[in-house]
């Protein structure tokens, strides 16, 4: 039963749990684990989000399945704020526009009031502020420079005026504390030390700001700054033990909880409270433990996680664990059955260029499927995850995962394949491995599908089916289609010469037809995909009709799928039947049914 969505509020944790009807609410405190009631959705939509208060009301997030776009419902609160994505914070005293007292309010990131839902939503273009009971008269833009930022995410502080502003564009991470005067409410941004890679983060916890640097990386480093300084320089390096890496970590009242990852890849917690800069082992450091979802707040008094470990029986188990701040060991909240994991390899083929490629293997048995995600990784395809991962286990398919360099910008890719070849390469490497009789298929999420759909152009018969999830196509027209105007930065800009060369030669709608044959194909688009626009899919599948068995589908969905959406578990259902279908037809081309 999947488990996702986890919050800390107060000493109390709220999390989404997948039942066959959909997800549930649950909140877990020293009283038990309950059900939440959920206000009735405005018609057509679904709960993405919901941010309970530990006192009074809280407010949920609804929005189209994908979660690409939100309305904000307030109990006694007419109004509903059209919101990007939810992203967005709460603030407990927010100053009030018209006189009144302060009051409740959000930080969000989002559109104006009064967009409509086929205007193209941008990622960070604008932040706003909003007050409660007050229908948008105090909902205003919070300007963060002349340049557009390519994604834009809010995170609390412990500070509740304050909120911390995370923007990343060409590689760089900036960090804004946005704070509202008290009187007017205005927002004031302060700069702070910005970072040179997204895997830096900076948390406030037990009044004084941590930064972490290269998380999840060998070179990982956790520093303890003095309280009110943001300087890196000036902070002290936390010592953790020999081999051991933090890869992520959160702030809460008395200190932060952080995520390391030991040699051999045993993941555990840690905790560090503020007065003592030791970190201290809370939970995990068995082998085969792992904690897939971990949360904190710095106004919450706990942490919450959800730990999957091994049973002495050799079998799996998931528990729902909260640490509450003050306390040495966590409870657990919730048990709950979890599936035993598929047995998992990595193997490393070289690239065009020589560069060592690796290649994750779930599973020994049956077809096999090389997935490319992509800039989401397997966030995006969660629910497809969890299905590929069941067919694993029972013995039916193999699952290869590549970690490529598919998003290198199009126009500094040397000879125009380094990166964008990578998964050509590991196909030919696993048919190598697998031999000639168990049937090879390719997916690819996103960006992932440029470089799926360029290897079946360039190879195709290496391949026995393609799969294209809400891909991405046209390298040459990104530009006018949804929201691809604000890629050319990572991408390229078609309309400098050099460059549109460059990506037309990298391009799936472009790049010349082999001669022969294409194997069969399937595209999926999401009819809420604000990312990739549809239109990159239905023109490939309408350049691919008559050379290759083409099945295009559209579900109401977005480009990050949810379990707890029903059009997700068709689309999951669609590529499963897609490729087990095909697979058949490969073996036994004569007596499957087509």
């Amino acid at each position: 039963m999947a488990v996702h969505g986890l919050l800390a509020v107060g000493a109390a944790g709220y999390w989404w749990q997948d039942a066959g009807s959909g997800a549930r609410l649950l909140r877990g405190d020293a009283s038990g684990v309950r059900e939440v009631a959920l206000p009735q959705p405005p018609d057509g939509l679904t709960a993405l989000a919901v941010h309970p208060a530990d006192t009074g009301p809280g407010a949920a997030l609804y929005g189209y399945p994908g979660g690409d776009y939100g309305y904000l419902t307030e109990a006694g609160a007419p109004d509903r704020v059209l919101a990007r994505r939810p992203a967005l914070v709460r603030l407990p005293r927010v100053p009030s526009a018209t006189g009144g007292p302060a009051g409740p309010g959000f930080v969000y990131t989002g559109f104006p009031p009064g967009a409509r839902l086929e205007d193209p939503p941008v990622d960070g273009i604008r932040v706003a502020v909003h007050r409660a009971g007050e229908p948008f008269a105090h909902d205003r833009p919070v300007p963060l420079g002349d340049a557009p930022d390519a994604l834009v995410t809010l995170e609390p502080t412990a500070d509740p005026d304050a909120v911390l502003v995370k923007s990343t564009a060409r590689g760089v991470t900036a960090h804004r504390l946005l704070r509202l005067a008290p009187g007017s409410g205005l927002p004031l941004v302060t700069e702070l030390p910005a970072a040179s890679s997204p895997r830096t983060r900076l948390v406030l916890g037990a009044h004084r700001w941590w930064r972490g640097e290269a998380l999840g990386t060998p070179r990982a480093v956790l520093y303890a700054l003095p309280p009110g300084e943001t300087d890196p320089s000036a902070g002290e390096p936390v010592a953790f033990p020999d081999g051991t890496a933090p890869a992520w970590f959160w702030g809460t009242r008395q200190g932060v909880v952080v995520r390391a990852v030991v040699a051999g890849g045993t993941e555990a917690l840690y905790r560090i409270d503020a007065d003592s800069p030791e970190p201290r082992l809370v939970a995990g450091g068995a082998p085969g433990d792992s904690f897939p979802e971990v949360t904190a707040a710095p106004d919450a008094d706990c942490a919450l996680w959800l730990r999957v470990g091994r049973r002495p029986d050799g079998g799996t188990a998931g528990h729902v664990e909260q640490l509450l701040d003050g306390t040495t060991a966590p409870r657990t909240l919730r048990e709950l059955p979890w599936p035993a994991s598929a047995p998992r390899t990595t193997r490393f083929c070289a690239a065009g260029d020589g560069h060592r490629l690796p290649v994750g293997l779930s599973g020994t048995a049956g077809p096999v499927l090389l997935l490319e995600h992509g800039g989401l990784t397997a966030l995006a395809n969660a629910p497809l995850e969890r299905a590929l991962e069941d067919l694993a286990r029972a013995g039916r398919l193999t699952v290869a995962r590549a970690v490529t360099r598919s998003l290198v910008p199009a126009h500094r890719v040397p000879a125009g394949g380094r990166g964008y070849d990578d998964l050509l390469h590991a196909a030919r490497h696993l048919r190598e491995r697998t031999g000639p009789d168990r049937p090879l298929f390719v997916l690819g999420h996103s960006m992932g599908a440029v470089g799926a759909a360029r290897a079946v152009l360039l190879d195709p018969g290496l391949f026995d089916g393609w799969i294209l999830r809400f891909p991405v196509t046209d390298l040459v027209g990104f530009p006018a289609l949804g929201i691809g105007r604000y890629w050319t930065s990572l991408l390229g800009d078609p309309s400098r010469p050099e460059q549109r060369a460059a990506l037309a030669a990298l391009s799936p709608l472009h790049l010349p037809l082999p001669v022969g044959p294409l194997p069969p194909v399937l595209i999926q688009t999401g009819t809420h995909d604000t990312r990739a626009d549809a239109r990159h899919g239905r023109r490939l599948a309408e350049r691919l009709r008559g050379r290759a068995a083409v099945t295009l589908s559209s579900y109401p969905v977005g480009h990050v799928e949810r379990f707890c959406q029903g059009a997700s578990r068709r689309a999951v259902a669609e590529v499963t039947a897609f490729v087990l279908d095909r697979a058949a037809v490969a073996r036994d081309p004569e007596g499957a049914s087509p």
